[in-house]
């Protein structure tokens, strides 16, 4: 099964700690209001582009849920210098697919995420491909 979701949203935590690694708490919803999403995402600042650790849960409007883990990504400055809320990095993220509730809740399978991310908001498509057990199979 394939689904693309753009998602626009807020950061709704956004920490720098003291060992170089910045953390962003995302919450946003899809441009349809279908899916809503909530993820963490943390990256060492300045010395390597590479996203360390995060998580994605995306909840569609039925309650079904897919939940996922990053497995690898990039996030990088965009060189953007403007004051206001410009998008100042870019991000390109890819999930592993680990479960879920409702139709979801045996689905297995990849995300890659890309977007730009700012002080306040967020803007990216997620991109799944996901694998669903037959219905009344054995999983």
């Amino acid at each position: 099964m394939e689904i693309e979701i753009v998602i626009s949203g807020e950061v709704v935590e956004r920490v720098e700690l003291l060992n170089g690694t910045e953390t962003v708490s995302l919450d946003g919803e899809s441009d349809d209001g279908v899916w809503v999403m909530s993820g963490l995402v943390a990256w060492n600042i300045g010395l390597v582009s590479s996203a360390g650790e995060g998580d994605i849960t995306l909840a569609r409007d039925d309650g079904a849920e897919i939940f996922g883990s990053l497995l690898r990504g990039e996030v990088v400055e965009s060189g953007a210098t403007d004051a206001g809320d410009l998008a100042d990095h870019e991000m390109r993220l890819e999930y592993e697919i680990d479960g879920g509730t409702g139709v979801f809740a045996s689905a297995t399978g990849r995300c890659t995420a890309s977007g730009t991310l700012a002080a306040s908001t967020f803007r990216g498509t997620w991109s799944l491909a996901l694998d669903l057990p037959e219905p009344g199979g054995d999983g």
